[in-house]
């Protein structure tokens, strides 16, 4: 194991993957190059993971847990609905501005298939779950009706489709906050905006 204990190489290996991530993105990832850059064998990886996926998929859960931390604090002090859900959609944008890495393997074509993975599909199913509950403003009841329950996850769905639009378009540089505007405010800014087009009829 070289200069690493047995039990150090997952960690130290999880987090140059974290490096490579932040500066290249996925595709810059492979076990090979891991090896290299942390001074293991090249078969030392794969004693902890199963091939890229393997390791993705360990960042990606990693990435899923802050992103729910953070809808967390934010809807835990936050009492007023209306304010709980605009303060959890500017969150949400934040995370993206500021992992946006991160964001784009967690939410898109890269990240590894969830039925593989089932420590990577609770992750991904808790920061659902923690956003549907600030949504609807309870929890998931045992006596919930099938109608209950499907217009709480409309809800969440369309709180969180809208706040990732907004997302994405501002890592891609799509739309740009302006200079003297604070991200928050003009995130807050969009989501206020009343998107239903005037009646002129």
């Amino acid at each position: 194991m070289g200069k690493y204990h047995h039990g150090d190489v997952r960690n130290v290996l999880l987090q140059q993957a974290e490096n490579i991530l932040t500066e290249e993105g996925p595709s810059g990832l492979s076990l090979r190059r891991l090896a290299r850059l942390t001074g293991v064998s090249e078969a030392a990886p794969y004693r902890h993971f199963d091939g890229k996926d393997g390791i993705l998929a360990a960042v990606a859960i990693d990435a899923f847990e802050r992103f729910a931390k953070r809808l967390e604090n934010v809807a835990a002090n936050i009492k007023k609905h209306e304010e709980r859900i605009m303060a959890l959609g500017a969150a949400y944008v934040h995370f993206a501005v500021d992992f946006p890495q991160h964001f784009r393997l967690i939410f898109g074509r890269e990240r590894p298939p969830l039925d593989q993975y089932p420590e990577l599909r609770e992750a991904a199913d808790n920061a659902f779950d923690v956003l549907q509950r600030a949504v609807t403003s309870v929890d998931r009841r045992a006596d919930m009706t099938l109608n209950e329950a499907a217009t709480a996850y409309n809800r969440a769905l369309a709180a969180w489709s809208r706040a990732h639009g907004i997302a994405m378009l501002v890592i891609d540089g799509m739309i740009v906050p302006p200079a003297d505007q604070e991200l928050d405010d003009f995130v807050l800014g969009l989501l206020a905006e009343d998107l239903t087009a005037p009646d002129n009829t």
